[in-house]
């Protein structure tokens, strides 16, 4: 049987496989955002309503490809979070973002 690699390498040209992989990230992250609200037990009208948008805004936000920093932030901080944002190096790590 073969993997889902695999079968992406045997069927798409590398600019399909590309673009392929980059929507799949895109997808993950929106589904991340939806995960983060509900695990705080909050419906997208409820959120939406805590930052001052329509649930059709908030529903597209939640599924933006690239989501800005400061949307990203006022969206955690309606939840009640605070975001952190960290550069990671070899030999230290520094908060760009507290």
């Amino acid at each position: 049987m073969k993997t889902l690699d695999r079968l992406i390498e045997d069927n798409f040209s590398a600019k399909e496989r590309a673009e392929i992989r980059l929507k799949s990230k895109e997808r993950v992250a929106s589904i991340r955002l939806q995960q983060v609200r509900k695990s705080h037990h909050k419906t997208q009208k409820e959120l939406a309503q805590v930052m001052g948008l329509s649930q059709s805004a908030l529903s597209e936000l939640e599924r933006r490809p690239n989501i800005t920093i400061s949307a990203m932030q006022q969206y955690i901080e309606a939840l009640g979070g605070k975001l952190v944002i960290k550069a990671v190096f070899q030999e230290s790590s520094e908060e760009l973002l507290a």
